[in-house]
């Protein structure tokens, strides 16, 4: 589709002062921004989980655009529009997954597939197993665990 995924964004609600109830309209908050920064040009997919020690937290797995700058000040400032609450230290995490845009896509491949592995362990241990994954708990989470942007479910019209 064109829309290769290049960043790999964890929100850490629970570090961000927000309960797991409180966390998928945050998420949902938090995707609403990415869209309307992107302008459409932004597809993405997420997981929430809620582990120990980590408490509730989203992965997100995001195309952004080579024309578009993510600063970490943009993202925090969406971390405290979402919760209503001072940006705590920590929050979030916003990386390039290496290898993007490189003459090496071999090096790119192998690192979208062990962040996609990573996000993805929390599937069902059959559907875990099948991927070639370590499955682990993802916790209880209140509301939606996983999801995609529009447009990486929209179908081609021929």
């Amino acid at each position: 589709m064109g829309k290769p995924l290049n960043r790999h964004i964890t929100i850490h609600w629970e570090a961000a002062g927000l309960t797991d109830g409180a966390a998928m309209p945050a998420t949902t908050a938090f995707l609403k921004y990415l869209r309307e920064w992107g302008g459409g040009q932004v597809a993405y997919i997420w997981v929430r989980e809620n582990g120990d020690g980590k408490g509730s937290h989203v992965h997100i797995l995001a195309h952004i655009p080579e024309a578009k700058k993510m600063s970490g000040a943009r993202s925090r400032r969406w971390v405290e529009r979402c919760t209503c609450k001072a940006y705590r230290a920590g929050a979030i995490q916003c990386r390039k997954i290496t290898g993007y845009g490189g003459d090496d896509g071999k090096l790119y491949d192998a690192n979208l597939s062990a962040v996609l592995a990573y996000v993805l362990k929390g599937a069902q241990p059959d559907t875990a197993a099948r991927l070639g994954i370590a499955h682990e708990h993802g916790g209880r989470v209140i509301g939606k665990r996983c999801g995609t942007s529009r447009n990486l479910g929209e179908t081609s019209q021929c």
